[in-house]
């Protein structure tokens, strides 16, 4: 799959690079933002989603390249505004689209700076993912020039309104409705709700476009469309889950990032609200107390995971991994067997028992 998957990066890279629909945008550092976040490459999984899938129902993939790199950029556009909301400073290393455009409006002809260049970095950013919203509706418009009929573009365009604008959306204010809230005052199935909304919705979208495209059909009914995009959002909500796992019990050297970023939020995530909805009462208060902490050692972390573990919300979370991954192995089971079932098993994989 990895081999597969490099070539689907390859491609998309290409396809992004090559698309015309960025070089009028002004300003030129506007331009530049809206082009930086689709062209930091990546291992573009939603693409290679989008692909196979095309290729399992035995559609031809070349017809498939614009909506993926649709999906790839729509995917871009909400990290950009994502990073607004967090206020995260970078991404993958490098500074985020708010940041880069802050420093843009700080030196001349602005020379803004202090609040004022924070303000209107934050502005510009706003900007450049609406511009890139636009940008991933121009890409899947195109699609007919590779042969797909315009009533099944028409159709490709409303589902990726319904599930990557309304769904998605809806998904991130859930999000960040849950920040305002007491961890205690927060159902887990709320916050599985919001998983299947926030990230199952754009796994569903892909599934659902590379199915679509194959059978050149303009509605997302069809019993295979219907059966991969079930597939695409287990592996959506379990990826999530697994996420929220290694956040507390991974490995920082094979993470990339630092464990306990989640307490340090009081993050509502599954894992936490079923400990503190079975943990007994003294553990509980401990585990309330573990969160917002400005840092957390090696011997805090140890003592957390005895807790989750303790209280049987870590197996709980885990079993939920298990049962969503074969789910999603018994809907793609039904597919005739090629390579892109191949691919899409150790998709299915890589995305619920991963370590990284």
């Amino acid at each position: 799959m990895q081999a597969a998957l490099r070539e689907v990066a390859a491609k998309i890279d290409r396809v992004i690079a090559e698309d015309a629909f960025p070089e009028s945008i002004q300003p030129a550092f506007l331009r530049d933002s809206v082009r930086d976040y689709p062209g930091r490459g990546g291992k573009r999984l939603r693409p290679a989603l989008l692909i196979w899938c095309c290729g399992l129902l035995g559609g031809d993939p070349c017809r498939a390249w614009l909506p993926a790199a649709a999906v790839e950029v729509w995917h871009n556009w909400t990290l950009v505004h994502d990073d607004i909301i967090d206020r995260d400073v970078l991404r993958r290393g490098v500074p985020t689209a708010h940041c880069r455009l802050r420093d843009a409006v700080a030196a001349a002809p602005f020379r803004q700076d202090g609040a004022e260049a924070e303000r209107q970095g934050m502005n510009f950013a706003v900007l450049c993912g609406d511009l890139q919203q636009a940008w991933a509706n121009h890409l899947l418009s195109r699609a007919v020039e590779s042969g797909l009929r315009a009533e099944t573009v028409t159709g490709a365009l409303r589902r990726m309104q319904e599930l990557g604008g309304r769904a998605l959306i809806s998904g991130e204010a859930l999000d960040v409705a849950f920040s305002l809230r007491s961890p205690l005052e927060i159902n887990p199935e709320e916050v599985l709700e919001m998983i299947r909304l926030k990230t199952g919705a754009l796994l569903r979208l892909a599934a659902e476009l590379g199915a679509m495209t194959a059978l050149d059909d303009a509605t997302p009914e069809r019993e295979e469309t219907r059966m991969l995009g079930d597939f695409a959002e287990a592996c959506g909500v379990a990826f999530q889950l697994r996420d929220d796992v290694l956040g507390i019990f991974g490995d920082e050297t094979k993470l990339g990032k630092a464990v306990g970023n989640d307490l340090k939020e009081a993050k509502p995530t599954v894992l936490l609200l079923r400990a503190l909805a079975l943990a007994a009462p003294a553990v509980r208060r401990e585990l309330l107390a573990s969160l917002h902490l400005p840092e957390y050692t090696p011997e805090h972390l140890k003592r957390v995971r005895q807790w989750l573990r303790e209280s049987g919300a870590a197996e709980s979370v885990a079993a939920d991994c298990r049962k969503l991954a074969t789910r999603a192995r018994d809907l793609l089971a039904v597919f005739p067997a090629n390579r892109y079932r191949d691919y899409l098993l150790e998709f299915t994989d890589y995305l619920t028992v991963r370590e990284r």
